[in-house]
Parts: C-alpha cells; sequence; structure tokens
C-alpha cells in the first residue's frame, strides 16, 4: 500500500514538475519532408525542444538520458475530433437512440465527466495522442481543461463551448449545461458568443445541421455573423456540414475547418480549388457514422485497439443490444434488425463515397487532418485513432500522407503549427519513441516504447493502470468477441481455473489459451451477459449467464487479480 501510494504522488508530481532529458543515438521522422534523420541527440529543457544536433551533446547538467539507439522518434498526435461529454458508449446520444430507461441520461453524463475523463486521458498517452480537439460540448468542458487536466498527465486539451445550431436535439434542450444551443438569429449567435468569450474557447464550432425545414441558405446569415466575430477575436472556426452544398456555404462563409466528410455527393474541382484558396483543413471523419450501426445491432467490429486499450465499460454497452428479443427490441432498432442487409449497404457505399472524396481533395494538396468524432456511439476515445488511420489508409492515402494528417497537418488546421506537430527546435517535447519506422508501415504506430509529454518520458506499459474490475471486464468482452489474444493478455501466465471449492480445471496461459482457441472455433455463437456484479478489493465476482450456440448456463465465476492480471478463477455451477 506504502509503496502505490509513493507511486502515485510521483504520478501526480510529475504532472506539474519541469523535465530535463536528452535522448541520444535517435532517428527522427521529419514529418514535414518525409526524411529519415538517423543518429539525432536531442535536448529537453522545461518541456521544450532545446537543441536538435548531429552531433553528441555533452551531458554536464546531468539531464535523465534516454538511449534511442535502433529507435524511431515521431511528434505526439492529435485526434483533432473529440467530445469529453460523450462517452462512447450505447447510452451517450439520447437523441439518436434513447435508452434512458436503460441508463438515466444523467447518470451518462456524470459517467463521462467524473469517471471516464481521467481514464481517457491515460488511454490517449498510451497510444500516443499528446493532444486531443474537443469540437463541441457543455460549458464544463472548460473545467477539464483549465483544472482537470492541470492536475494530471494528460494531454493537451483544446476546446470550445457549446455548438452553436439551427438545430436542437430534444435530448439536449432540458439540460442546464447543454452541448448544443440552438441558434435561429444573428442576436441570439452574439449572446452565446459573447457568454463563451471569457471562458477563452480555444475555437469556435457550428453544427451547420441543413434540411428541407432548415435550407442552408436559410441559416448562412447567421454562420457568416458566426465566423465574423470568431476571426475578430482570432478564433479558428469549425463547421460540422455533410453536404456540399453546405460545405461549400460554410467555407464561404468563413469555416476554416470541415469536421466531417462531404457524403452526399462526389466533391468537384470548384470545391477543392475553394479550400486551398482559403487555407481550409479538411477532416475527414470516416468510421464514426458506421459505428452507430454497428453498435445498434450489438456487432462492433472488436478491433484490437478496442479490445485491448478501449474503456472496457463503454466497449461493454455496445453489445448490450444481444439481451434484447424480438419482441422486446427498443422501437428505434426495429427497422435496422428487420433489414440490416439493405442498412449495411447504404454506410458501405457511403463510406466508399467519403474515401473517394478523400483521395479526390489528398491529391489536389488540401490540407488533411485525422480526427475521429471519438465519444460518439461505437467511437471510443482514444482506441478509434488508428482506426481511423486505417479507414483513411483506404482513401489511398500514403504512409507519409498519414503521419503528416496526424501530426503536422493537424497542428497547422488549428493554427499550431509554432507549438506542436513535428519535432523541431523550440517546440513542446511531445514524442514518441517507436520500435518501428512508421514510413515503412503505419501499423508501426503500434509499436510505442515510450510517451514522452511535456518533457516528461513515460514508458508506454505503465501508463494505464486498470481497476480488477476493468480487467476481468476487458476479459469478458474478448470474451464475446473470440479474439484470443485479447482474451488471454487479461490472465497471468500461471493462472488457476477451479471449479468450487478448489477441484483443479485449468492450470497455466498456454493450457487456458488452447482450450478456449478450441472453444471460440468450434462455437461461434458464444455471449456472456453479466446479471449482477460485485467488486472486494482485488476480488470481482460475477453472476454470469452464457450462450453456448442455443444453449444457455448460468454460473458464478470469482475473478482475483493480483499485478493487473487474473491470476485465479473459482467457477460455481
Amino acid at each position: 500500500m506504502k509503496n502505490s501510494l509513493v507511486l502515485v504522488l510521483l504520478f501526480l508530481v510529475a504532472s506539474t514538475s519541469a523535465q530535463s532529458l536528452l535522448i541520444e543515438n535517435a532517428s527522427i521522422v521529419d514529418v514535414q519532408t518525409g526524411k529519415l534523420l538517423s543518429n539525432q541527440h536531442i535536448l529537453i529543457e522545461d518541456g521544450k525542444i532545446v537543441t536538435i544536433s548531429k552531433r553528441k551533446i555533452s551531458n554536464a547538467s546531468n539531464h535523465q538520458v534516454i538511449d534511442a539507439q535502433n529507435k524511431y522518434l515521431v511528434p505526439g498526435m492529435i485526434d483533432s475530433h473529440i467530445h469529453f461529454f460523450q462517452s462512447g458508449s450505447l447510452y451517450t446520444r439520447p437523441d439518436a437512440l434513447n435508452m434512458t430507461n436503460v441508463v438515466p441520461y444523467q447518470e451518462e453524463i456524470d459517467f463521462a465527466f467524473n469517471e471516464l475523463t481521467t481514464d481517457s486521458f491515460k488511454r490517449y498517452l498510451r497510444l500516443g495522442i499528446t493532444t486531443v480537439m474537443d469540437l463541441g460540448g457543455p460549458f464544463s468542458n472548460f473545467n477539464i481543461r483549465d483544472s482537470i487536466a492541470t492536475k494530471y498527465t494528460s494531454p493537451n486539451v483544446y476546446v470550445t463551448g457549446p455548438l452553436f445550431s439551427p438545430y436542437q436535439p430534444a435530448a439536449f434542450a432540458s439540460l442546464q449545461d447543454t452541448p448544443i444551443a440552438k441558434i435561429s438569429s444573428i442576436e441570439e449567435a452574439t449572446v452565446l458568443f459573447n457568454k463563451m468569450l471569457p471562458y477563452k474557447p480555444d475555437f469556435i464550432k457550428i453544427w451547420y445541421i441543413a434540411n428541407s425545414e432548415i435550407p442552408a441558405e436559410q441559416t448562412y446569415p447567421i454562420v457568416e455573423h458566426i465566423a465574423q466575430l470568431a476571426h475578430i477575436n482570432q478564433l479558428k472556426l469549425a463547421v460540422h456540414a455533410t453536404q456540399l452544398n453546405t460545405a461549400m456555404l460554410a467555407v464561404k462563409a468563413g469555416a476554416d475547418i470541415l469536421v466531417h466528410s462531404v457524403d452526399d455527393v462526389a466533391v468537384t474541382e470548384e470545391f477543392a480549388q475553394l479550400l486551398k484558396e482559403k487555407e481550409v483543413t479538411y477532416i475527414p471523419t470516416l468510421i464514426v457514422s458506421k459505428n452507430y450501426y454497428t453498435s445498434f445491432m450489438g456487432t462492433p467490429p472488436d478491433h484490437p485497439q478496442d479490445l485491448f486499450f478501449g474503456n472496457p465499460r463503454v466497449y461493454r454497452s455496445l453489445t448490450d443490444v444481444k439481451r434484447y428479443t424480438n419482441e422486446n427490441i427498443p422501437e428505434t432498432l426495429k427497422p435496422l434488425n428487420a433489414d440490416p442487409t439493405r442498412v449495411m449497404n447504404y454506410f458501405e457505399k457511403n463510406t466508399a463515397l467519403m474515401h473517394k472524396n478523400l483521395a479526390f481533395l489528398q491529391d489536389r494538396g488540401v490540407n488533411i487532418a485525422v480526427g475521429t468524432d471519438a465519444g460518439n456511439i461505437g467511437t471510443l476515445h482514444a482506441s478509434s485513432f488508428i482506426q481511423e488511420i486505417e479507414a483513411m489508409e483506404q482513401g489511398n492515402l500514403t504512409n507519409l500522407q498519414l503521419l503528416k494528417a496526424a501530426t503536422i497537418n493537424a497542428a497547422k488546421g488549428f493554427g499550431l503549427e509554432k507549438t506542436l506537430g513535428s519535432i523541431t527546435e523550440g517546440k513542446k517535447a511531445d514524442i514518441l519513441i517507436l520500435d518501428n519506422n512508421p514510413l515503412d508501415n503505419i501499423q508501426h504506430l503500434n509499436t510505442i516504447v515510450t510517451v514522452i509529454k511535456d518533457g516528461k518520458p513515460l514508458p508506454a506499459d505503465t501508463i494505464i493502470n486498470e481497476s480488477p474490475e476493468q480487467i476481468v471486464q476487458r476479459q469478458v468482452n474478448a470474451y464475446n468477441a473470440r479474439d484470443i489474444e485479447a482474451f488471454t493478455d487479461t490472465y497471468s501466465n500461471d493462472i488457476e481455473i477451479l471449479n468450487f471449492p478448489n477441484e483443479p480445471s485449468i492450470k497455466g496461459k498456454e493450457n487456458l489459451k488452447n482450450q478456449f482457441t478450441q472453444m471460440f472455433e468450434r462455437v461461434p455463437n458464444l455471449y456472456c451477459e453479466i446479471k449482477n456484479r460485485i467488486v472486494l478489493g482485488n476480488k470481482v465476482v460475477d453472476r454470469e449467464h452464457v450462450r453456448f450456440g442455443e444453449r444457455y448456463s448460468d454460473v458464478i465465476a470469482i475473478y482475483e487479480v493480483t499485478n493487473g492480471k487474473i491470476s485465479k478463477v473459482t467457477f460455481l455451477r
């Protein structure tokens, strides 16, 4: 207990103390040029890069030294589109799927703000994301930036206040601190802007919703007025506009950043040239829409990033619809379940168009940045980032173009290129040390050894410290996904599986892996639902309702967690 307290105190102190660091013998990936600079030495002081030299730097001041021989350095990555007020769970957007009878919306909001925020900080850093842009949320977002993020080692947090929008979902109308404000006039826009300004927003965001009832042309004067207010106050304007006509109008009005793909028609030369002329950044945000659908169907993609690094409680919720039968399924889900093939075909067609538009704009030199829209249903904080990059890769972007989109392009888009986005003298020391070169394979972004945040080195495997409950839930998630690697990752090498009271069943991780590999291959229709859970220190007691094909079984499982791994399980059948 004493050692644990010391570690916590050291972690908190690390978030506030200056750090002097010397990195030697590194290969730096220059994201500006695509060149690999070998045998580089980097001096970091007070959280900034002071010197980069081909020559060895004297360590007269006894700085901490990292030997980065045979390692690759890239700048910390930037997720340029997230929402802290949303958790990514099935219950986080009652305007899209109202399940407040299962999880009250206030409970969901409290979870996102009070529990998930600091948990997400660790997950972002573990995956090399050292900067996040919250593109719209309640006024409480300013507290995340100004208070919470200053108390912990966290990514750089940039936020805006509520979205300016011609439409407000009914689910948000009754909230005292709403993430989306309905703006019907220039006067209302001015009032909200003036209310927001004392909080010092980092940028402004418009939810430019347009349809037959609210034509984009009708609300254009309001959008133009907000753009003028933003630019007078030297703030960038980000706009959600998913139709070509709306996106064109947004840019003409003064948008600096488009935070979603155009997904209704193919983009045009005129549009591409307009983005180039106005120096607008395009954030394609490719995976979020389809993630809503897979979550509504209870069929999340079970991507390794989610299974290994996503918040386990949030990811568990994405299969919750499997609890329902045809008789008690929520009304909102019935059309999807009635014709899933038609809906999936729509999303496949929609995704193909977004890829085509991305490739078109990239080829014409538009500034492209990575943004996930994390927090929306099915798009988890942090673990969705690589998935977004993989989706962008299908738009024919090269490894260098993807790396630039995740770093320097995002920094430029938000006016932060003098501070972030590359390993350059004078910039913040937000650096990733990798085992492999991402210019060879973008998946090498998964080979992080150390994350350096503000000059402080954080060994990657120490950043996330999950609770026993999180570890057990991550095990359940992997079981439901039938992912043997993610499943066995939660167990210690000397795991003991017993039948109550002490009858041996399985001993050792290899035996566990062999038995469950066979079961995962043999039984495709596995699903474990936790009916009840009790947590007592390092013990987690679950009442599990398990489906094996068409057969059901109820069991009590007592998990014991030691040093971050499940070390013992006792089953009562």
